[in-house]
């Protein structure tokens, strides 16, 4: 295998300057029989969670970043089959704009929670955070890099993820994952509902690991924060609740690089109304 450092695009300049926390980076973790690797993309990072018997892709942000996430499978040594499900960790469009691309790609289904489920299939509109708040989210582009959209993103991925979008996917999807559900072929792991930045947003854990996939529930723009954008605070605050109930000490959140520590989600900052 080759240099994980060397996987994937190359960290941002705007990124490496603005946020205090740095770019996100490539990176491979491995305990108690878990193993996630993360890869830095347009908008955010994906991570492949290692099973077994196959792999699993959380978030692709653009369709630009299925090319990296094919490499990073080529890296870990496994093929484009070996991919058993696509999911996003919540139905905004820096995390899904490549998805149904990536899934057709690699002949894997889509996977959801109930309440994403729910969205996609048209029996559930989706929210987003309230307009007033909206403007903490323009000053996080430049701590990302400042990423454009290319080419195939106006083309084809502007139907998913946005309050106009229909995210009519064209890759099948699985039954939705319940609350709490275990992940077939995938020790360990387990999937909880964290709503709050969104209604659909999961979060992946494994309690032997400490490992907590966690979306846009936690970024790390500034040394790891609760995120202030939300579409349902009261939501948020159980989401919250759960997550210091849970072993967690490493934190892969979806902006950022790694949280990591046997105090990672204590030392989680709730921050002041006037940064972003």
């Amino acid at each position: 295998m080759k240099d994980v450092a060397r996987l994937g695009r190359p960290r941002p300049l705007l990124a490496r300057w603005l946020a205090p926390a740095g770019a996100p980076e490539g990176r491979f973790v491995e305990r108690e029989g878990a193993a996630v690797l993360a890869v830095p993309g347009r908008y955010c990072v994906s991570y492949l969670l290692v099973g077994p018997e196959g792999l699993g892709v959380v978030d692709v942000g653009s369709q630009a970043d299925v090319p990296l996430i094919l490499e990073a499978i080529d890296w870990l040594g496994r093929k484009p089959q070996d991919v058993r499900w696509v999911m996003p960790s919540h139905l905004h469009f820096d995390h899904i704009m490549g998805i149904d691309a990536l899934a057709r790609r690699v002949g894997a289904p889509l996977a959801l929670n109930e309440v994403g489920h729910a969205t996609v299939t048209g029996g559930r509109a989706p929210r987003f955070p309230a307009w007033p708040y909206l403007w903490r989210a323009v000053p996080t582009w430049p701590l990302q890099g400042l990423p454009l959209l290319p080419a195939e993103d106006w083309r084809e991925g502007l139907d998913f993820g946005f309050p106009w979008g229909r995210n009519r996917f064209r890759a099948p999807l699985l039954p939705p994952f319940a609350h709490g559900a275990e992940l077939p072929g995938f020790p360990g792991w387990r999937l909880w509902d964290g709503p709050g930045h969104a209604d659909d947003a999961v979060l992946l854990h494994h309690a032997a690991a400490g490992f907590l996939v966690c979306g846009d529930t936690v970024r790390n723009y500034f040394g790891g924060e609760w995120n202030p954008l939300l579409c349902d605070r009261v939501d948020y605050l159980l989401t919250k609740a759960l997550i210091r109930s849970l072993p967690v000490t490493t934190i892969l959140p979806a902006h950022g690089p790694l949280v990591e520590g046997p105090d990672a989600v204590a030392r989680l900052r709730a921050l002041p109304p006037w940064m972003p």
